[in-house]
């Protein structure tokens, strides 16, 4: 969904003393605020109010054991179900503490935010309202969008706080593909983003990080983003939501086999000014559209009234290189290295927690052609181990470099290819770096077919480098 970026003085060190009496994780502590109108709080929740952070004419109570019943009472179903759906035992809350292993136990305690929002919020101008909610449209009635962040009150404990509305989960959210699957899907999402430090190396104006573009948001299925950390970041976040929402992964699969106009930068974006792009023959300019969940559409406008103007692009016209700043490249990049590796899901998982825990404290490391140098290395020495010698469904380590040239369909040079890998810093060198390089043009040759054609057949693609990849004679 998006992360706010800002700095976050040292005052609110307060919220470190508002612990909710929830089971630590991962040396992570939960915390659940229920955000209302004065009314709602001062009538529920005796004691003195508290209004700090919170829009105007509205206040927070700290959800605890004593008082959980009460908030069931009075919460809105969508904010109730995310309460109840993080507490101990259930499949979200399982999922949430591996993904809080992210960031190496660096982020001590986990806040969630969740508002009923229901009456909108009265507020003005653009981005943060009340320095922790995310708020949209751009114009009154306003509401909670999704979003996170975090921040280092001092000591580098950092804490995350993740904002959501009911308004959004129940007209939005809850009505996309997988209904209460995609609730669930948004938590997790928001969830990721408070393991990274600092957001992007291109901060933020306004609320907004600059990866964004002018209009502050970003499309996972067709935007190119400013810069490949933005794209990972969300792109990785989804990866996590669609383990629980797996129609979502499917759709997302399936529109790999399109061959419309399914790219688009804002033109008001960084990208926007790149001659790779601008030049593209068979670009289209058209205003930007948002599709509801409820089938509803309407153009897009900046927040002074200014239509949106985005490029749009076939999958195979973009240089592969510049597929690498839009999300969904990462998210299925994550998906076919969970789904189609290993039987023993956790194994490929633990192979991306490693990836996820490198990239947390270093902004330079957020890069796909990373994560398969990390992927790849844990890939050998699972492979070479006994107990992956033992596993009859081991992969080769040249599964991740072959499926990030499949997402940009084989159309980095080589040399580009390996400058992207280069300026990672990596530590060392998997065997399957040297070796793909020298297969590459056979491998492209098994799917050349596949990506050539209308409709693009993206999953027989995917098909053959799984075949190619398990064969005993190419594993690594």
């Amino acid at each position: 969904m998006k992360i706010i970026i800002k700095q976050i003085c040292r005052r609110l060190l307060v919220f470190a003393a508002l612990i909710y009496i929830s089971q630590a994780c991962s040396a992570q502590t939960l915390v659940f605020y229920f955000v209302a109108p004065l009314n709602v709080i001062s009538t529920n929740f005796p004691g003195a109010i508290d209004s700090q952070y919170c829009p105007s004419g509205y206040a927070k109570a700290t959800i605890t054991a004593a008082n959980a019943g009460t908030f069931n009472t009075v919460a809105p179903p969508m904010i109730k179900h995310v309460f109840t759906q993080l507490q101990a035992g259930t499949i979200l809350r399982t999922n949430v503490n591996q993904l809080f292993l992210n960031s190496n136990g660096t982020v001590r305690t986990i806040q969630y935010w969740l508002a009923d929002d229901r009456n909108s919020f009265n507020v003005s101008g653009t981005g943060n309202m009340a320095g922790v909610f995310m708020a949209y449209p751009s114009v009154n009635p306003r509401y909670v969008w999704p979003a996170a962040f975090n921040y280092d009150p001092g000591g580098g404990n950092f804490i995350g706080i993740v904002g959501l509305g009911e308004h959004q989960l129940q007209t939005d959210q809850s009505r996309r593909v997988g209904g209460l699957n995609a609730v669930n899907e948004v938590v997790l999402h928001e969830s990721s983003h408070t393991q990274f430090m600092r957001g992007s190396k291109w901060e933020g104006v306004g609320g907004n990080a600059i990866t964004y573009g002018a209009d502050g948001q970003h499309y996972s299925r067709g935007e190119l983003l400013a810069d490949q950390e933005g794209a990972l970041n969300e792109g990785l976040a989804t990866f996590y939501g669609f383990v629980l929402n797996d129609s979502a992964l499917q759709a997302l699969t399936d529109y790999y086999n399109n061959t419309g106009y399914r790219y688009f930068v804002e033109g008001r974006s960084f990208l926007a000014g790149q001659q790779e792009l601008y030049t593209i023959a068979d670009r289209v300019r058209s205003p930007l559209v948002h599709y509801h969940a409820d089938g509803t559409q309407d153009i897009q406008h900046y927040a002074n009234g200014d239509e949106i103007t985005i490029f749009s692009y076939r999958w195979r016209t973009v240089p592969g290189f510049f597929l690498l700043f839009n999300e969904s490249i990462s998210t299925l990049f994550f998906s076919f290295v969970r789904n189609h590796t290993y039987a023993n899901k956790d194994t490929a998982m633990s192979m991306i927690r490693y990836t996820a825990q490198g990239m947390s404290p270093e902004r330079r490391k957020r890069f796909l052609s990373f994560a398969c140098n990390r992927i790849a290395l844990k890939m050998e020495e699972y492979n070479g181990s006994p107990t992956g010698r033992a596993d009859t469904s081991r992969i080769s380590s040249l599964f991740p470099f072959a499926v990030l040239d499949l997402l940009t369909h084989f159309g980095m040079s080589d040399s580009d290819y390996r400058a992207d890998y280069r300026r990672n810093y990596a530590d060392r060198d998997p065997r399957a770096f040297i070796e793909y390089f020298n297969r590459r043009n056979a491998i492209k040759a098994l799917v050349q077919a596949d990506i050539n054609a209308t409709p693009i057949r993206f999953r027989e693609a995917l098909r053959r480098l799984i075949t190619y990849c398990k064969d005993p004679a190419n594993i690594l």
